[in-house]
Parts: C-alpha cells; sequence; structure tokens
C-alpha cells in the first residue's frame, strides 16, 4: 500500500511505496516569476527492509538508544550521539555545530530508515521519537554487546541533566511554532 505525507517542519514530501521511497521538498516559485503555488522536487531513497534493519548493529544500538531514553526529540538526539562520541562511544557520525545546534546527516538517515521501518515513530506535537511495539520486539530478537549497552547507559546518565536542557528548549521551540 502506497502512503504519501507532508511533513511541515522539513518541508518535505514523502512518497513510501511497496518497491520505492520518493522524498520531494516543497519549492515555491522564485521571486519576480508569477507562477501561484508550489513545485516539487523529487530524490529518490534507497529502500530499507526490517531485516536489513535487524541485522546492522549501527541501527540497532541507536534504536536501544532511543529505547533507554524514552521519547527524545531530534535535536536531544542529535546531542546526545555528539555527547557519547565525544566520551568515546562513536557510531561512526559526522557532525557539525552550528551555535548551539548540533547537526549530523547520516544520523538523520538512519533515524529516518527506523521511522520507515516502523521501528521508531513520532509522537505529539513535539514529534519525539520513540521506539514502536515492533522496535522493541527486534530489540529483544537481537544481541547487543552487554558490555557496550552498560558502558552507554553510564554515559547516558551522566549526560542526562545537559539532554533535559536541550528537550527543554526543543519544546519551548514547538510550542511557539505552533502560536
Amino acid at each position: 500500500m502506497a502512503k504519501i505525507f507532508y511533513n511541515e517542519d522539513e518541508n518535505k514530501l514523502y512518497y513510501r511505496g511497496s518497491s520505492m521511497a520518493i522524498m520531494g521538498k516543497m519549492m515555491s516559485a522564485p521571486s519576480g516569476q508569477e507562477k501561484k503555488g508550489k513545485e516539487v522536487k523529487f530524490e529518490t531513497k534507497q529502500l530499507i527492509t526490517k531485516e536489513q534493519v535487524m541485522q546492522n548493529q549501527k541501527l540497532m544500538k541507536l534504536l536501544k538508544i532511543i529505547d533507554m531514553v524514552g521519547e527524545i526529540s531530534e535535536k536531544g538526539l542529535n546531542h546526545l550521539m555528539y555527547k557519547l562520541n565525544e566520551k568515546g562511544i562513536s557510531f561512526g557520525y559526522k557532525f557539525f555545530v552550528v551555535g548551539n545546534a548540533v547537526v549530523s546527516k547520516s544520523l538523520k538517515d538512519d533515524v529516518l530508515s527506523l521511522l520507515y521501518v516502523e521501528f521508531l515513530e513520532t509522537v505529539g506535537r513535539s514529534k519525539k521519537l520513540r521506539p514502536t511495539s515492533m522496535g522493541r520486539e527486534a530489540l529483544s530478537l537481537v544481541q547487543l554487546p552487554e558490555t557496550e549497552i552498560e558502558e552507554i547507559k553510564k554515559a547516558i546518565e551522566e549526560i542526562k541533566g545537559e539532554l533535559a536542557m536541550i528537550e527543554a528548549e526543543s519544546e519551548l521551540g514547538s510550542m511557539q511554532r505552533r502560536k
């Protein structure tokens, strides 16, 4: 079954079909032209299956981290993964720091993959990420290294205060956008 949905925050149109996924960015007509409406620029994304995700240790560890934290915004997740990277727990994500914002395109792509296979879902108006029941079931079926998971848990406990501030800031921003 094909699905089409529009994400206002990213200003993108997504199409999810049985054999392909297409993402389109809504573009306004260039100024000076009297074109009404918007045009869509499409870019294709390679599909990923649930089995491929379950075999990918990096994606499953990311899902486990989100499960440990509970609900987390994308901004909070970027910050958390950046801080874990600074503590020596690297997942191979390349981060860019612009002002207070920490951004990683590869992390965003991994989150989109987890959303696509429905192991993650977005919750409420703040669009926080959390594992679905399918995601938790997948985590129970996959063996992740216990020592590494314990190390990640300790690091998350150390970062929790900072993460709470980022989450509060993110909540505030989403509340202001709604007004």
